[in-house]
Parts: C-alpha cells; sequence; structure tokens
C-alpha cells in the first residue's frame, strides 16, 4: 500500500468513493445511511471534538460499546488523530473492565448505555486515568460531570468542515507506521485479558494481503457487520469496507441478523461458526418434521455433498448427478441462499473449527464457506481459503508475507509483519509468546503438500486420557453438536479413563421436535423431560458411532441452561471457556466417574 497509516488510508478511499454509500444502519424502524464523503465529514468532526476535549497523538482511548456507526465512527476518530483505540468487549464484567482501563493507561471512554455506565459507576476508584467518559445515547447520561454526551463533544470544536478536515491532514502527517494504533484485549478462556499491541504497519499489512487472496471485494458491493467490533475479526471487516468502498450494513441487533440480511442482500458474509451451525441445525430440525422431508433433506445433504467435492476440484456435475442438484436445489439449497438474502458470492468464517459436513452442505447449497485462521495477536488472518483455490476441513494458506512451521510437539508458529510488537506492559508474557520473531500460536495443526493448513485444536485443550490417548476436544465437541437438538458440548477427561460431558439444550429445536410428535413439554423441566433425555441419549449414540472408542463420551448431563457470554462460559467469540466451566461444574463432572464406578 502507497498509506503509511490507517489515517492516510481513511483520507484517500474517502475521496476516491466519496459518492458510493459507506454504511447503513437500522434504527427504530427507519435506515440510516451516509456515502464516503458525509462519513468522513462525520469522523473528522469526531476527530475535532476529541482534540478539542484535550485528547492527544499516542492517547489511550477505549470504546466500550455494541457494533454499532458510532464504534466504527469512534475507531476512525481516534486513529486519524494518532491515538490509540482500546477495545472493550460490553459482556465484561466491571473489574475486567477496570482491570483493562488501568492496564492500558486509558484517558478517555466511550460507552454506548446505561448498563456500561453502571459498570463504571461500579469500579469508578479504579478509573482514576480516565479523564471523562462520553456517552452515546444521551438518555444514558448520568447527572455526573465525569461523562458528557457523544453530541456534546461533536460541538466542542466550532471550526468549519475545511478547518476540520485540515487538522486531520496534519494529524496523519504526524503517523508514523509503526506508531501503536490499537490494543486488542485477547478473549481470556484463562484469567485476565493481554492487550495485543498492533501498529499501523500491522494492519495495513494484513488488509493488503486479504485484498490479494480474497479478490471479490469490489468497490459499492454490500456486505453485512454484526460481529464485535471489539474484536479483531469485527475490526477488520470494518477496516477492509474502507478499504475496498464497501457498501456495508451494520447489524446493532443480533436478534435481527437474517431479517436484515433479507433486506439488503449482501454479496458478502463473515461469521464464527456459530451462525452458520444454527442455521444447519434448525433446516435439519425442520426437515424432521415429516418421514417425507426428513428423506429430502437428507437425500439433498449427499447429493449437495457429492457436488461440493466436485466444485473443490474445480468442477461441475453432468449428467444424472446435474439432474439430481436441480432437484435438490429446487427442494432444499435456494431456501438456505434465499435465508442469506440470495446474492452471496461467498462467505467467511473463523475464530473456531466448523464441522466438515457443515462446510460440505452450505457449499453443496451454493453458499461457499471460506475459513481463515488466526489470532488478535497476528492481527487476524495469517491463512485464508479462497473461491480459487480452497480445500474444505483446512483454513487454507498462508497469506502473503507470512511464514508458517510445525513445531515438533505439533504447534503452529507463523512469522510476518502482521504479528503484533507485544502485550502492553507484560514483557513476560511477551518473551513467552514470541522467540526468535516466531509467534507461538498455541494451536495445534499440519501442512499438507500444498501448503494447506488443517488445524486440530488448541495446545492447552488437548486431553490425555488415563491410557495415553492424546484427544482433541473440540473435534468431539463438533460430533455431539452436528444433533439439532444439542446446543453446546463441553468435554471432560484429562487423566481420566474415558470422556464424559456436559450437553445443553437447543430449546427451539426442540420445540419443533415436540409439537411434530405430540409431546407435551410443561410438565417437567426441559433438561429432566423424559422424553427429551430419551431423545438426547438416542442422539448421543449416534454422535459417538462417528467417534473411534477412546473419543466416545462415556456419561454425560444435561444442564438447564445454555453457555452463554452473559453467564461467562463463552468468550465474546462464542469459544467456550474451559476453565470457567471446568471451576463451575468441576463437581458435577467428577460425579459423571464417582456414580458409576
Amino acid at each position: 500500500m502507497d498509506e503509511r497509516n490507517l489515517a492516510e488510508l481513511f483520507r484517500d478511499r474517502s475521496q476516491r468513493y466519496a459518492h458510493l454509500n459507506r454504511w447503513r444502519q437500522h434504527d427504530n424502524g427507519t435506515w440510516r445511511s451516509a456515502n464516503f464523503q458525509e462519513h468522513a465529514t462525520q469522523v473528522y468532526r469526531l476527530l475535532a471534538g476529541l482534540h478539542a476535549l484535550g485528547a492527544r497523538k499516542g492517547d489511550r482511548i477505549g470504546i466500550l460499546a455494541h457494533t454499532s456507526v458510532h464504534w466504527l465512527m469512534t475507531d476512525w476518530a481516534i486513529w486519524c488523530l494518532g491515538g490509540v483505540t482500546v477495545t472493550v468487549y460490553p459482556s465484561l464484567l466491571a473489574e475486567t473492565i477496570a482491570f483493562i482501563g488501568e492496564n492500558s493507561q486509558m484517558t478517555y471512554l466511550f460507552v454506548d448505555d446505561r448498563e456500561q455506565v453502571d459498570k463504571l459507576l461500579a469500579v469508578r476508584d479504579q478509573l482514576s486515568g480516565i479523564k471523562r467518559v462520553i456517552v452515546y445515547d444521551p438518555a444514558d447520561l448520568p447527572d455526573d460531570a465525569w461523562f458528557m454526551s457523544f453530541d456534546t463533544l461533536l460541538q466542542l470544536d466550532t471550526t468549519s468542515a475545511d478547518q476540520q478536515t485540515e487538522l486531520a491532514n496534519t494529524c496523519a502527517a504526524a503517523i508514523a507506521p509503526d506508531d501503536l494504533a490499537t490494543i486488542i484485549y485477547t478473549s481470556g478462556t484463562t484469567g485476565n485479558p493481554k492487550g495485543a499491541m498492533l501498529s499501523h504497519a500491522c494492519l495495513l499489512a494484513e488488509i493488503a494481503s486479504v485484498r490479494e487472496r480474497l479478490t471479490g471485494f469490489q468497490p459499492g458491493k454490500v456486505d453485512l457487520l454484526f460481529l464485535p467490533t471489539a474484536h479483531i475479526f469485527g475490526r477488520l471487516q470494518h477496516i477492509a469496507g474502507v478499504e475496498r468502498g464497501l457498501n456495508t450494513t451494520i447489524v446493532t441487533d443480533m436478534k435481527a441478523v437474517l431479517a436484515d440480511v433479507q433486506a439488503t442482500q449482501p454479496e458478502f458474509f463473515f461469521s464464527v461458526p456459530r451462525i452458520y451451525e444454527k442455521i444447519f441445525s434448525t433446516a435439519k430440525a425442520r426437515a424432521e418434521a415429516k418421514p417425507i422431508t426428513k428423506y429430502i433433506f437428507n437425500w439433498a445433504i449427499e447429493v449437495g455433498r457429492q457436488v461440493s467435492h466436485l466444485r473443490e476440484r474445480g468442477q461441475e456435475p453432468t449428467g444424472m448427478l446435474k439432474v439430481q442438484y436441480q432437484m435438490a436445489d429446487r427442494l432444499v439449497f435456494h431456501k438456505i441462499r434465499d435465508l442469506l438474502g440470495g446474492n452471496i458470492q461467498f462467505a467467511v468464517t473463523a475464530g473456531a473449527p466448523l464441522d466438515l459436513e457443515i462446510l460440505e452442505f452450505f457449499n453443496g447449497a451454493g453458499v461457499l464457506l471460506l475459513e481463515a485462521w488466526g489470532l488478535t495477536e497476528t492481527t487476524g488472518a495469517l491463512t485464508v481459503n479462497s473461491p480459487e483455490a480452497y480445500r474444505l476441513g483446512t483454513v487454507g494458506q498462508a497469506l502473503s508475507g507470512v511464514e508458517i512451521k510445525i513445531a515438533a510437539d505439533g504447534e503452529i508458529l507463523a512469522r510476518g509483519p502482521m504479528v503484533m510488537q507485544g502485550y502492553y506492559n507484560s514483557p513476560d508474557k511477551t518473551a513467552e509468546a514470541i522467540h526468535d520473531g516466531w509467534f507461538y500460536t498455541g494451536d495445534i495443526g499440519e501442512l499438507d503438500a500444498d501448503g494447506f493448513l488443517r488445524i486440530t485444536d488448541r495446545k492447552k485443550d488437548i486431553l490425555v486420557t488415563a491410557a495415553g490417548k492424546n484427544i482433541a476436544p473440540q473435534a468431539v465437541e463438533a460430533a455431539f453438536k452436528n444433533s439439532p437438538y444439542i446446543s453446546q458440548c463441553a468435554v471432560y477427561g484429562d487423566r481420566k479413563p474415558y470422556l464424559v460431558a456436559l450437553l445443553t439444550l437447543d430449546r427451539e429445536a426442540l420445540q419443533l421436535w415436540a409439537e411434530r410428535e405430540g409431546v407435551q413439554l410443561n410438565d417437567a423441566p426441559l433438561h429432566k423431560h423424559p422424553k427429551v433425555r430419551e431423545l438426547i441419549e438416542h442422539e448421543a449414540k449416534s454422535a459417538n458411532a462417528h467417534l473411534a472408542s477412546f473419543e466416545q463420551i462415556k456419561y454425560y448431563e444435561i444442564l438447564p441452561e445454555d453457555f452463554t457470554i452473559e453467564n461467562g462460559l463463552l468468550t465474546p467469540t462464542l469459544k467456550l471457556r474451559r476453565r470457567y466451566i471446568y471451576d463451575q461444574f468441576g463437581t458435577m463432572f467428577e460425579g459423571l466417574y464417582h456414580a458409576r464406578t
């Protein structure tokens, strides 16, 4: 890229794509939107407001909010000022927010609602470094001088739009490529999160490499942003949206994702695996309403699998398979495409492995899912599949400038311009993670002869049974989650004679099943209902049939509630927080052994 920093990138693309629509967002029943030129005017006005407030180059400025256009505007304003954006997940507890605020040396903080305001008030004595808290929604502004409204901040600078643009140009000229752009705190599956330091150069290198690999992003095309922008995946999507001139639909309500997809018909869809798993399991559960629809659905899956294998080799079905596929498309697959707006060119999935059956199902349905892999510490993707070169079940080949190698114990090591500068205020943890320029990812994997990388598990998650068998729990959990009636599965069994698990239920799928079977669900708690337990036992036996004997779950218990971000058992990117699950349910896990010995 010719640009030296993100501020220059923003200025250049805002001019180049001035009259293309940049974003649209559904608020209170109406759509709001702005083109690139209008968006830049908004961002520079916010930059000027921050400057008038006293913010300067290098200041750590936090965003504690859900994905919204305000989030995107604030991120760009901080970068264009020369500040450092510190991302904070809105699902975090007050004590963790206080830790991030103190650890990052935060001076200003943006929040979006009263829930976040109340968290800050609870730990205010631990946030003495924060000069002002800016609240997006004026209705949530408390009567307290520490807080100010977003609208008030926008009014602080009274200069003209041209003068605000000139201020932005002056700030951009002072930003060096290696200057710190953001501190992104890891999800924290264990302990306090660590702040990965990413420079302007890191982010520009990542965007350039992804653009080279995924060439379909052309100016004016529509994408959908609903991922948490506090995470590197959602963050890269909004940066790439500006760099590529995309028309981004911003989803502020997760319950409205599919409605907004169908309303705006995006060409590109980005998500963590849970969304795709949910679409697949819901379709499967609905197909089981009648024997004939179940037969047709399973037949279509098999036809789609065969077509998927052909497409992976660059071929299309012919003869009888072509006829069968056309029929399967009319009966099943077009409904999946319509669910995603009917206009998807490809979809990207990252953050965790996705089961091969689901990948083949979507590919057969004409929705190519491209798996990518990377970490916060590597500015996101290190490897990506592309529409021109993909292998389902792998996370693709290394991006330009990235080196990948496998250590003797199977750990994946990476080196390249996207690797972080280190962990903020944590030189010891930085030294543990980076050796001789190689970042130790903590993931276990293998490279094939053509450089496609397959992730098998997290190094710290590997279970070793009493018999010495190494087991990747994610693969076992994925087999159980293939059931439409099982929402989550947490496997346990390190140094044990066999595996046990805790399961949670998919209530929507079970309701459909109950209506179909004439089962009344109101006479007992769902997880204790005898008919439900009988169904889950059948599903568990089916899942175990696809696993090696030492991988099979011998005993399990069903929990009354799902693992969620809110109860602290999922990370904001929907990964299991194993240590927290093991701590909270340790007695129950152990009881699955003791009750049967």
